[in-house]
């Protein structure tokens, strides 16, 4: 059974190469286009793991990680932002994380390491 992951980002370019290159690599991708519409799939369904953009409209990474904390998800979690400082700001520094801009393959290499692959 594949491995699930779930992309988080309101730019869609991004969202969708980054989505593209998990699923040539055999992954169950699922798309979410913002921090609400990802509280909305977490409700149903777990993943393996999670990428997810720090700054979006309407609901932030940081609400999403709050969510999965009170659930208590063991979902492996990979942010991406070009803002590093709200990372220091909220003392998530020690999650993996990518700045924009940023080598896909690193984040592919990234995501196989966290996975086990």
């Amino acid at each position: 059974m594949p491995k699930t992951i779930l992309v988080v980002d309101n730019e869609l370019r991004s969202r969708q190469l980054i989505a593209h290159l998990l699923r040539d690599e055999g992954y169950q991708v699922d798309e979410a286009d913002d921090g609400a519409s990802a509280l909305e799939i977490l409700q149903t369904k777990i993943f393996d793991l999670m990428i997810c953009d720090v700054v979006m409209p309407r609901v932030s990474a940081f609400d999403v990680l709050d969510y999965m904390k009170s659930r208590s998800l063991s979902t492996s979690i990979i942010l991406i932002t070009g803002h590093p400082d709200l990372l220091a700001d909220k003392g998530l520094e020690r999650l993996t994380c990518f700045m924009k801009p940023f080598n896909m393959y690193d984040l592919l290499h990234k995501v196989e390491e966290m996975l086990g692959e």
